[in-house]
């Protein structure tokens, strides 16, 4: 009988150097990895660290050799930092303390992230369904921190035509893009809260979904889940965003204020309804969702040719990107309170090129 297999790792293991019983714990874990590759830049970081606090010690090399000796503290180097293990990489790196690493990280969004917002932002979640156009937005999110935690549903593998917009390496390939978009997370910010439904967000695990959720983001192709998506955050009272990269479209819906009907008004509470258990798209159901007349030219081209020479919808990198950066500045607007308002928007570089040349 074949063993059952092994769950694909997502985050690495981070070992804490602060007591003589974690630097033997790590020891011997590190010891189990023979031939593993290992990063170690700490010196670095520790500087990095008491520049961008003082930033006249660049210019100050005496004084910060002091300030880093008093940074590390009587135990020295060995009991400072942390080291993190990343398996599915089968490296080692040796990062700063949590609290450290995350000061440095986030040091350049300031003053356009101020330090008490900063921790704001790190107490939400965001829930993203879908993971083409959402992996751009999860990146985004996590690279800013304007979230300190995400949960990520997608049912989908990861596929060699997913590579024009979804941004990992061929090493991924017939995993869970849930897996793909979590590991290239956890590589640039090991210390982040990343949470996976790999079976994708149905009307039965909903509810645990939205348990925690500060804002949903609708980013998936099935009228039944975006339907649910919608009658799940007006329930619980949390703005919805959907991003579609046709000419960069971005609904905002504020299910946190009191009356809004859904999708602006464009679905009604009985269509939203009957759409809830639908199994395929209809023209109607398209039409809510998309508006057709205010589709892009080749967008309506492409959809008349889906099942025939398309195998769906057409997306770009540059779109997915974009929509997804339009995406973040919306959710980190509504997190600190700024006037956001229930609304729809077109956000086309293209055509605005077209404008100004004509």
């Amino acid at each position: 009988m074949s063993s059952a297999p092994k769950p694909y790792e997502t985050h690495p293991e981070v070992f804490r150097l602060d007591s003589s019983p974690r630097r033997k714990l790590f020891q011997e874990r590190k010891q189990s990895t023979l031939n593993a590759h290992v990063v170690d830049s700490l010196e670095d970081q520790v500087a990095e660290l008491l520049i961008i606090r003082q930033p006249k010690l660049k210019a100050q090399p005496e004084k910060l050799a002091s300030e880093i000796r008093r940074e590390i503290g009587p135990d020295g180097w060995d009991a400072y930092g942390v080291w993190a293990w990343f398996p599915w990489r089968a490296t080692w790196v040796r990062l700063l303390p949590e609290s450290a690493f995350i000061e440095v990280r986030t040091n350049r969004n300031r003053n356009k992230i101020n330090q008490e917002e900063q921790d704001e932002l790190g107490g939400k979640t965001v829930g993203i369904v879908g993971l083409s156009v959402g992996s751009s937005l999860a990146v985004t999110l996590a690279m800013e921190r304007i979230c300190g935690r995400l949960k990520l549903a997608d049912f989908d593998t990861l596929e060699l035509s997913n590579l024009n917009r979804i941004q990992t390496g061929v090493h991924h390939l017939g995993i869970p893009k849930t897996v793909a978009v979590a590991r290239a997370i956890a590589e640039v910010d090991p210390f982040f809260e990343v949470e996976l439904v790999s079976e994708g967000f149905t009307s039965d695990n909903a509810k645990e979904f939205f348990e925690g959720v500060d804002c949903v983001v609708d980013a998936c192709d099935q009228v039944q889940a975006k339907a649910n998506l919608r009658w799940h955050a007006r329930e619980a009272g949390i703005p919805l965003i959907m991003e579609t990269s046709d000419r960069g479209m971005l609904d905002i819906e504020r299910y946190d204020q009191s009356g809004q009907a859904f999708l602006h008004g464009r679905i009604s509470d009985d269509l939203l309804q009957e759409m809830r258990s639908a199994a395929e798209w209809t023209p109607a159901y398209f039409d809510a969702f998309i508006d057709v007349a205010e589709a892009s030219a080749r967008g309506v081209e492409s959809l008349q040719q889906v099942g025939e020479t398309l195998v769906g919808w057409p997306q770009l990198y540059s779109d997915v990107a974009g929509g997804g950066a339009h995406a973040a500045q919306v959710i980190r607007k509504i997190f600190l309170g700024d006037s956001v308002s229930d609304a729809r928007h077109y956000l086309e570089w293209n055509e605005q090129l077209i404008e100004s040349v004509n």
